[in-house]
């Protein structure tokens, strides 16, 4: 497949660095994997409970299902990545994502005809429908679309790559903080079936957009990362500029990979837990509905902060030190949790899941082209991606157990601080390996 680097037009040709745009697209391109999302699924969980006549234990183990299943097989989505570019990659996630969206605001409809004609009972029709459809609608959105914008960055920035990933995850950190709020306008005003197709819309109008301004990396539009490096940027930073590529089978082979994998995952399995469940966790402490939801503004606020922050001083330091400084939030956040009960409990959660949400971003997108190159990055995120998706959804599942058996989510957050002590026990061998 030919990947036409300057069709419709020429990247070389901008009057400035067109590392920019690809900054400015691929934050784009995150923001539209919304839906695909743990924080987009949520909005629609109780109207898929009620029309498609599933318990909440029953949508939250479809959800596991495709989640799981769509986790076994973003590996091999990333070297196809690596094969095809980020413009095809993302051009056909988003498709997957959009018909999946169509079909979610039809579900109840296709159950409803495939149990008359089968015979089957409705509900066992329903889970086998919203299964699959989690499943395509995880892969394509959480994973794909997300893994190949983010990797679009990437590639165009090398000594600039943490001040360019400061602005992108500013406006990721906003677009996520408001999108609960944007779907749940949408469901409101045209109802939960057309907001589906509303999303579907945008994400084919994404589409377009992605063939028209995505481009794999500079080097094949005839420029190189960063634009032009004067004297002073090309020594400055050396140490962090990788000399090696490394293939999926030799990073995962690294005690580094691993270590950063898992405590990025931990964020992604604490946060779709404590989010897939967070008014149940609030009123179990004797807290309102609003003060549940409330707790997402001054965390996106932390998070904002934080994430800029760590990605311009991500330019300047080794990574070990921002992993942490993320780690010790995830302590404070899973603290927070265990003692949310008491008043301070609050803000020390605000001030975890803040900084954890913060840097995550940064960890997320910067260790692997820092710490393997960029020939094998598809693959080598692809993997990482796979974890936190499989992270993900596991953790619903785990907060509802925890609360079933014991009746308070104290005992989620204490397990959950033990995750985070285990990792930083192996924390000293968290160093980059181009640097060994």
């Amino acid at each position: 497949m030919k990947r036409n680097p300057n069709f419709p037009f020429a990247p070389a040709k901008f009057p400035f660095f067109y590392g920019w745009v690809s900054m400015a697209a691929g934050t784009i391109g995150v923001l539209c994997s919304i839906p695909g999302q743990t924080i987009g699924v949520s909005v629609f969980t109780d109207y898929l409970i009620d029309e498609l006549q599933l318990s909440r234990d029953a949508l939250s183990t479809a959800y596991l299902i495709g989640t799981v299943a769509s986790s076994s097989i973003l590996t091999y989505a990333g070297k196809l990545y690596d094969k095809f570019g980020a413009r095809f990659t993302a051009i056909f996630s988003a498709i997957a994502l959009a018909l999946t969206l169509v079909l979610f605001s039809f579900s109840t409809g296709i159950a409803g005809r495939f149990s008359s004609l089968s015979g089957i009972k409705y509900s066992i029709v329903s889970f086998t429908i919203v299964s699959i459809l989690f499943f395509v609608l995880r892969f394509s959105g959480q994973g794909v679309l997300t893994l190949a914008s983010r990797n679009l960055i990437m590639k165009w920035f090398d000594k600039k790559r943490g001040f360019a990933n400061s602005i992108s995850s500013a406006i990721q950190s906003f677009g996520f903080a408001v999108a609960p709020l944007f779907i749940a306008m949408l469901i409101a005003e045209f109802n939960w079936q057309n907001a589906y197709l509303i999303l579907a819309l945008l994400t084919i109008l994404f589409v377009g957009f992605a063939y028209i301004f995505y481009r794999d990396n500079p080097e094949e539009c005839g420029l190189i990362p960063d634009g032009k490096i004067t004297e002073e940027s090309a020594n400055k930073n050396n140490a962090f500029t990788p000399s090696k590529d490394y293939t999926l089978k030799e990073a995962r082979n690294t005690w580094v990979f691993w270590i950063f994998a898992l405590s990025i995952c931990f964020s992604a399995f604490f946060i779709t837990g404590f989010t897939f469940n967070v008014i149940s966790i609030f009123e179990s402490v004797g807290y309102s509905q609003q003060k549940a939801l409330g707790v997402f503004l001054p965390t996106s606020v932390v998070s904002i902060l934080s994430a800029f922050i760590g990605n311009i001083v991500s330019d300047y330091t080794r990574l070990q030190k921002i992993l942490g400084v993320y780690l010790l939030a995830c302590l404070l956040s899973a603290l927070g949790l265990a003692i949310l009960h008491i008043p301070i409990g609050y803000y020390v959660l605000i001030l975890g899941n803040g900084v954890m949400g913060g840097l995550f971003a940064v960890l997320a997108s910067l260790t692997w082209p820092r710490f393997f190159g960029k020939k094998h990055l598809g693959a080598i995120s692809g993997l990482s991606m796979s974890l936190i998706v499989f992270a993900s959804a596991v953790a619903p599942l785990f907060f509802s157990l925890i609360f079933t058996t014991t009746g308070a989510y104290t005992y989620a957050g204490y397990i959950s601080a033990l995750m985070v002590v285990v990792l930083l026990v192996f924390f000293g061998k968290a160093k980059n390996p181009q640097l060994n």
